[in-house]
C-alpha cells in the first residue's frame, strides 16, 4: 500500500464563474447540472436540479462530467461529494463545484469515492476548510488529502463489497418507507 496526495492521481478543477457564466443560462429542459445542492454523501441528490443547453455546455466544455468524476461542494458542507456515474456523464459541474478527475488508470473511483467518505478524510476536509461565516474548500485543500492506495484489485474488491453493503441498506430503506406508508394507511 502506497500513500499519494490526491493532486498527484487527479486532475482538481473548480466550476464556471465570474463572467463565464450567468444564472440566467439556466433553461427549463436540458442537460441536468450538479450544484453543491445536488452533492450528497456519494451521491447526487436529483431534486432542485437545473438546467443548461446545449450551446451553453459547448461553450463550457471543460466543465462537461464523466463517469468516475468526483464533485465536491466548494461552500458550505465541503466534506460531501457525489460520484459521477454513466447516468450522469456529460453533466455539467456546476458554478461552486470542484471536479476532481482521475489521471491514473490504476486507480478505482469508486474506491477513491468511498475512501473520501471516511470520517478520517471528511475530518481533515472540515479542518482545513477556509471562512469564518462559511466553510469554503479550494483545489489546493483537497489536493493536499493523502490517500493510502492499495494495489488495483484490493480497491476493486473494497469498493465492491462496499456498493453491495449500500445496495442492501438502500432496499431496507425502501421496504421499511413502504411498511410506513401502509401503516398510515391502516391506522
Amino acid at each position: 500500500m502506497k500513500t499519494v496526495k490526491l493532486r498527484e492521481i487527479a486532475e482538481l478543477k473548480t466550476g464556471p464563474f465570474g463572467t463565464q457564466f450567468s444564472a440566467k443560462e439556466y433553461v427549463s429542459e436540458g442537460i441536468p447540472v450538479i450544484n453543491v445542492k445536488n452533492i450528497g454523501y456519494g451521491n447526487i441528490i436529483s431534486e432542485g436540479l437545473v438546467y443548461v443547453g446545449t450551446n451553453t455546455l459547448e461553450r463550457l466544455s471543460e466543465h462537461k462530467l464523466k463517469t468516475g468524476d468526483i464533485v465536491f461542494g466548494r461552500k458550505g458542507s465541503v466534506d460531501r461529494h457525489c460520484l459521477i456515474t454513466e447516468k450522469q456523464d456529460g453533466w455539467m459541474q456546476g458554478s461552486d463545484c470542484i471536479r476532481v478527475r482521475l489521471t491514473d488508470a490504476s486507480v478505482y473511483p469508486n474506491f477513491i469515492s468511498y475512501y473520501l467518505l471516511t470520517d478520517v478524510v471528511k475530518a481533515k476536509i472540515n479542518n482545513s476548510a477556509v471562512g469564518s461565516t462559511m466553510a469554503s474548500l479550494n483545489t489546493d485543500i483537497l489536493g493536499d488529502i493523502d490517500i493510502r492506495l492499495p494495489n488495483c484489485e484490493e480497491q476493486y474488491k473494497i469498493a465492491t463489497a462496499l456498493a453491495t453493503i449500500d445496495q442492501k441498506i438502500e432496499a431496507n430503506n425502501k421496504i421499511n418507507d413502504y411498511l410506513s406508508q401502509q401503516s398510515s394507511m391502516v391506522a
